[in-house]
């Protein structure tokens, strides 16, 4: 059924036109994820601000993808994975923002944890990068298990600092209620956002399979 397919991804203009934009569309989730690690590797919350701008872009471009796919580029079935693939892109943006909203609430970071924290933020750009190796490898038809593997290392490891993190947190000092809920929600969407990119990691490995 999708015998010939991939050429369509080279060949044809409206695809081709997409394709652009979700590269775009990943490049700003890099440029917001490495803002995030900087702003925490620096105690500087005032980046929120270009964070804030890079989630606005990002929303541009993901409503211009759907515009696109819905003028018709590439077959229906494989149409609403593309369109899924851009969704999680937008929504791990979405996680960095609310991110570095809650950083910009704090004081600063325990230091007991600081330093889990901004090795996670830099564990999450570094997926980044693979997510965009394994979408172009995708077009390229080229061997997506490399990309992916070292992918899914990444988000495991993140889930053991965020266990460590758990362990160190009953140690901290905590004052208020509200101090509280803001570290919590921090940690937990800070931790998150690798989630989302190993679910849009998912997405390219099923379109992968349906492109053959």
């Amino acid at each position: 059924m999708f015998k010939g397919i991939r050429k369509i991804l080279v060949g044809g203009e409206k695809e081709k036109e997409i394709l652009d934009l979700i590269r775009e569309h990943i490049e700003k989730l890099s440029e917001a994820a490495e803002t995030l690690k900087i702003a925490i590797e620096n105690n500087d919350p005032s980046l929120n601000y270009e964070i804030c701008e890079l989630e606005r872009i990002g929303d541009v471009i993901r409503r211009e993808i759907a515009l696109r796919l819905y003028e018709g580029a590439f077959l229906p079935a494989v149409r609403a994975e593309f369109y899924r693939f851009s969704e999680l892109v937008d929504e791990s943006i979405d996680l960095i923002e609310d991110t570095s909203v809650y950083f910009s609430m704090m004081a600063g970071i325990n230091p007991e944890i600081r330093d889990l924290c901004v090795r996670i933020a830099e564990l999450n750009c570094k997926m980044v990068d693979y997510l965009y190796h394994a979408f172009d490898s995708l077009e390229k038809e080229l061997d997506l298990t490399d990309k992916t593997i070292k992918l899914r290392a990444k988000e495991q490891e993140i889930d053991g600092l965020k266990r460590e993190i758990h362990s160190k947190m009953v140690k901290i000092d905590i004052k208020s209620f509200w101090e509280g809920y803001i570290l919590s929600n921090f940690l937990d969407n800070l931790v998150n956002i690798s989630d989302k990119i190993e679910d849009a990691a998912d997405v390219i490995q099923i379109l992968n399979v349906s492109l053959r």
